[in-house]
């Protein structure tokens, strides 16, 4: 049995059915050409094998530089044991969202954010 929908009561507007339509062809355009972008950056990465740039006609036109940043995640998954050794408590300052709101409503309602969330297609 499936559950109730949570957003049953929300208010709605009817939308141009011609505009969504176009808002669903330009994703799906989108989501075609991030997937040829992603083959073509990962062939040049492959070509600049362990050089931090490319060139053509002499200019460079593409640069893969290492950063002060590591894949901690995949770190932790190759080296569980090492990792370990490593960790240290870390405390920190947050904001009790649910207090601030118990209190001050008003002014929470209006930092709330809000998704644009489409159908699958």
């Amino acid at each position: 049995m499936p559950l109730p929908d949570p957003h049953a009561n929300e208010k709605t507007v009817e939308l141009d059915q011609d505009k969504v339509k176009l808002l669903e062809e330009a994703k799906a355009e989108i989501l075609a050409w991030t997937k040829h972008y992603n083959r073509l950056k990962l062939e040049l990465i492959q070509a600049l094998g362990d050089a931090t740039a490319g060139t053509v006609d002499g200019e460079k036109v593409v640069y893969y530089r290492p950063k002060d940043q590591y894949a901690i995640s995949r770190l932790e998954v190759d080296y569980p044991d090492l990792v370990e050794h490593f960790k240290k408590m870390e405390f920190r300052e947050v904001l009790d969202v649910a207090a601030f709101g118990a209190q001050h409503p008003d002014i929470l309602t209006k930092y709330r954010v809000r998704a644009f969330v489409e159908r699958a297609t």
